[in-house]
């Protein structure tokens, strides 16, 4: 009797001890959510930007700069925007949108090669224009960047956005019809590669080049200078009809680094912003 009695109450203490870790179990039964890393999530924003590598050189005019697109960018709901190069050594520019696991386990591959534990670079190399790698990861309520000249730990950098562009085996090729044009003249130059700027075209360049502002263009023109400014030649002339020379920039919203908003959106920006 007593050992029936001792076997009743085993059970039952088993029993209550099984409701009690039913209980630190999540509702939905999804933990992917709390692992090794603790717990994070992201703001599935698509204007918010999770993660972005990007490389600078310092002393660039400021056609190129506007021209250059970060080399991987990842927004909170998933759309992945990076860069790469084609057969005839051009630019290209592929969107993608990654689920919620190939990002998750990107996230935690960048957190488990030791982001969090990585410093700024602080002191230059003596290269005369030493390139700016960035990493900029936004967790935990945190927006974190790191800044380095291209030593990273781990090779860090390198390792990381060659994930980054290999998150989505599906990829589309970007070709805007779109964008803030900005212009600035310079010195003709006849051994550099020019083309001639449109009789047709909506404005001048003299004209945008002297009030120093970005204007939104739309149609096949805004796309022939996006591929222009693909080529990866920071020299490249625009000529108006009299011989007088410009570079030419375009910035597309939702691609460029920080391109304002279409006009309807917002008002015109600066050039030199």
């Amino acid at each position: 009797m007593r050992r029936s009695f001792l076997l009743i109450m085993f059970v039952i203490l088993s029993l209550a001890l099984a409701a009690c870790g039913d209980d630190d179990t999540p509702s939905n039964g999804n933990t992917s959510s709390e692992s090794q890393f603790g717990l994070f999530d992201w703001d599935r924003d698509p204007d918010t930007i999770i993660v972005r590598l990007d490389a600078q050189p310092n002393q660039e005019n400021p056609a190129f700069q506007l021209n250059s697109i970060p080399p991987c960018t990842l927004w909170g709901d998933g759309r992945v925007v990076w860069t790469t190069r084609n057969e005839t050594g051009a630019e290209e520019v592929l969107e993608a949108r990654i689920d919620e696991v190939t990002m998750r386990t990107f996230l935690e591959d960048i957190i488990n090669r030791g982001f969090y534990g990585w410093e700024d670079e602080l002191i230059p190399p003596s290269s005369v224009d030493p390139m700016v790698e960035t990493i900029t990861v936004s967790l935990y309520d945190e927006v974190r960047t790191i800044r380095r000249y291209g030593v990273w730990p781990q090779s860090g950098f390198t390792n990381i956005l060659e994930q980054c562009q290999n998150l989505s085996e599906a990829p589309v090729r970007v070709l805007p019809d779109a964008g803030w044009v900005s212009v600035y003249e310079v010195p003709r130059d006849t051994l550099v590669p020019s083309w001639i700027w449109p009789m047709n075209a909506p404005f001048s360049l003299r004209e945008l080049a002297e009030n120093g502002e970005a204007r939104w263009i739309e149609g096949p023109l805004a796309t022939e200078i996006w591929l222009n400014a693909r080529e990866g030649r920071d020299n490249t002339q625009v000529v108006e009809r009299d011989g007088s020379a410009y570079q030419i920039a375009i910035v597309v919203p939702t691609i460029s680094r920080d391109a304002a908003l279409p006009p309807s959106e917002t008002e015109t920006p600066d050039a030199e912003s």
